[in-house]
């Protein structure tokens, strides 16, 4: 994170300040076990047409590459992400990302299943948003490669607790959020579905969630059921804490 925020700065001292965007943050959970990670993310937004001045403009499209890592000590991940809006609440987006583990995982039997080493992630996006009224309605549908350091041992996916096949999978990652705000308090619920398709274990999930923005920092907390194919149904807590340091031009 450290290097990153450094790459950043020297960008800056010859870059337009104002087209790039800076934040990071903490989130964690309770289940399948108690764990939670730092993380940073810097963009650079080019508008294509329209403009983008203050919070009621949406007419307007956008290109931004990015960068983002993430630390929880025992897994470190650096992901680079090329977005695309054709208009502020439709986009797409592809990606990679390298996370390198160096955890056993209580929840998986890790002499079976791959639990430690580099994994690569390369994946295609659609997002969308939407709003009206004070209410607000986020999609997303993401197929994700995953290639895990054995050909011999199923991968383990520790953030979803499932397991996918030996070498590569195919991940379908889609979440769906409705909710409503009340000026700087927003409520709703988040649901979640990821499934492998070799492997074809599944993870879903369904949470209520709330969040609290006070001046550039936003405050999320969530709970609901929990469930995978390698873990039974139970309550999770979510937490995150999300600071704006440069804004972005992106809608959501």
């Amino acid at each position: 994170m450290i290097i990153l925020i450094s790459m950043l700065a020297s960008l800056l001292s010859w870059s337009n300040v104002k087209n790039f965007d800076l934040f990071f943050g903490a989130q964690g959970r309770t289940l399948p076990a108690i764990g939670a990670e730092v993380y940073a993310e810097s963009g650079y937004n080019q508008l294509l047409w329209g403009k983008k001045e203050t919070s009621k403009d949406v007419l307007y499209g956008l290109i931004r590459p990015s960068l983002n890592v993430s630390s929880s000590a025992v897994i470190n991940s650096t992901k680079a992400e090329l977005e695309f809006f054709p208009i502020s609440f439709l986009g797409l987006s592809v990606g990679r990302q390298y996370i390198h583990s160096n955890y056993e995982f209580p929840f998986f039997d890790c002499d079976q299943v791959e639990c430690k080493g580099t994994y690569e992630r390369n994946w295609f996006e659609a997002k969308m948003a939407l709003g009206h009224g004070g209410w607000v309605v986020v999609g997303n549908y993401k197929i994700d490669n995953l290639t895990g350091p054995s050909d011999d041992k199923p991968m383990a996916d520790w953030r979803n607790v499932i397991v996918g096949a030996p070498g590569k999978d195919v991940q379908i990652d889609k979440k769906l959020v409705v909710a409503k705000m009340f000026g700087p308090h927003m409520a709703g619920v988040l649901i979640e579905s990821t499934l492998f398709l070799e492997s074809r274990e599944r993870r879903e999930s369904f949470a209520a969630v709330y969040q609290y923005k006070h001046n550039d920092t936003q405050y999320m907390f969530g709970a609901g059921p929990f469930h995978t194919d390698q873990h039974p149904m139970g309550l999770i807590f979510y937490f995150r804490i999300h600071h704006v340091a440069l804004p972005t031009k992106k809608l959501f």
